[in-house]
């Protein structure tokens, strides 16, 4: 374990030189986001249990996966006590974008060669669609493989990584099961070191990005343009966010529903749910209403 985890530690910590001294961010393919609906899937068991789930409201396996056909879907924790707010389809399936790289990325970390893992962790800081195609082709159960590792209920492959779908709740699921295994995970430091203009030439800031205290994170965007997604994290915190539409609007959506007001409002509910005589917990805090 010693010398899988100092193997690890010099993968990222050379990656991190080589990405000071390289040059720009080059032209590369554009992303694809095309919504499917899937057939079932077995889950296998969750590396861990998830502060999500500790407030009950845990996704359940289905006989389908249930893809979700409304306009914007958000998903929010905080770490410190659990706090979680969501959209009532948050646990939705909805096109996964380039946020299904860091699912690709997890299971090449864990089974690629040296080489591949330094490209896996390119891909999520740049967003390459080369490095994506190349590394399913080698991995096509990756993402299949990574949602039966952490129970993500809502996550599908499908035949091609640029059409699997995933949901906020699962990728904010996902990104918590890494921070609690490793605060410095490989793919939580590419998240914190993207770069600003991804390899298809699109800007990287905006959507959950644009918050208070965001370390790291990761952003998706369909061909057209017309799907947006992010997902981040701080501290204390983890967010993810889709939207029907540009990245402006998924910016006005993650700045509407999580303005300090809001986390201020949810902040005093959820202090009052946990006092005696409080009542049970809610499952869920719907703040999004579509």
């Amino acid at each position: 374990m010693a010398i899988v985890l100092f193997i690890v530690i010099c993968i990222v910590g050379t990656w991190i030189v080589a990405r000071a001294t390289a040059p720009g961010a080059k032209e590369g393919a554009s992303e694809e986001g095309t919504s499917r609906t899937s057939s079932a899937q077995t889950a296998g068991p969750s590396v861990a249990d998830s502060a999500l789930d500790s407030l009950g409201d845990v996704a359940h396996q289905q006989d389908g996966i249930v893809i979700d056909q409304s306009k914007s879907q958000l998903t929010y924790i905080r770490l410190s006590d659990g706090m979680h707010l969501g959209s009532a389809n948050e646990r939705f399936a909805r096109p996964a974008l380039s946020l299904s790289k860091l699912y690709i990325a997890d299971y090449v970390i864990d089974e690629g060669t040296g080489s591949e893992k330094y490209d896996a962790l390119q891909m999520i800081s740049n967003s390459d669609d080369g490095i994506a195609e190349e590394l399913f082709a080698i991995y096509p159960e990756s993402i299949d493989e990574v949602a039966k590792k952490y129970g993500l209920y809502s996550t599908d492959a499908g035949e091609y990584w640029g059409r699997s779908v995933t949901s906020t709740y699962d990728v904010v699921k996902f990104i918590q099961a890494l921070k609690d295994a490793d605060p410095l995970h490989p793919i939580l430091v590419a998240m914190s070191q993207p770069d600003e203009i991804a390899a298809d030439g699109y800007e990287q800031d905006f959507g959950t990005a644009v918050l208070k205290n965001v370390i790291g994170a990761k952003w998706g965007w369909s061909n057209d343009r017309d799907i947006h997604a992010s997902v981040s994290f701080g501290d204390n915190f983890i967010v993810a966010a889709s939207v029907t539409g540009s990245a402006r609007d998924l910016t006005k959506l993650v700045r509407t529903q999580l303005s300090g007001q809001k986390l201020k409002e949810a902040t005093t509910w959820f202090l009052e749910s946990q006092k005696p005589g409080g009542g049970r917990k809610k499952v869920s805090e719907t703040i999004i209403t579509d």
